[in-house]
C-alpha cells in the first residue's frame, strides 16, 4: 500500500506557487514532491474555485478524554449503543 503524505498549507501554497509561476511544470512538480497527479490537480481547481482558502483542510482529528472514551466502551459492550450511536 502506498504511503499518502498530507501536504500542509504551506507546503500546499509553496507548491502551487511553482505551478502558477511556471518555475516548474504539472508532472514536473508532481514528481519532484512525489505526489500524485491528481492530488496537484485537485489543488488547482481548489484554488481557482475558492482562492487560497480552498487548500486549507480544516480538518482535525477530534480528541476524547479517557473519561468519554471509558464510557463509550461501557455503553457498547453493554449494549445499551450500537458501534455507530457510540
Amino acid at each position: 500500500m502506498a504511503y499518502k503524505h498530507k501536504y500542509s498549507y504551506e507546503e500546499k501554497e509553496h507548491i502551487l506557487m511553482e505551478y502558477l509561476n511556471g518555475t516548474h511544470g504539472f508532472r514536473e512538480l508532481c514528481r519532484i514532491y512525489g505526489m500524485s497527479r491528481g492530488a496537484l490537480k485537485d489543488w488547482i481547481h481548489l484554488y481557482n474555485t475558492f482562492g487560497w482558502k480552498g487548500l486549507s483542510t480544516g480538518s482535525q482529528a477530534r480528541r476524547y478524554s479517557s473519561e468519554t472514551k471509558r464510557a463509550a466502551v461501557e455503553d457498547y459492550l453493554s449494549a445499551r449503543l450500537s458501534g455507530p450511536e457510540v
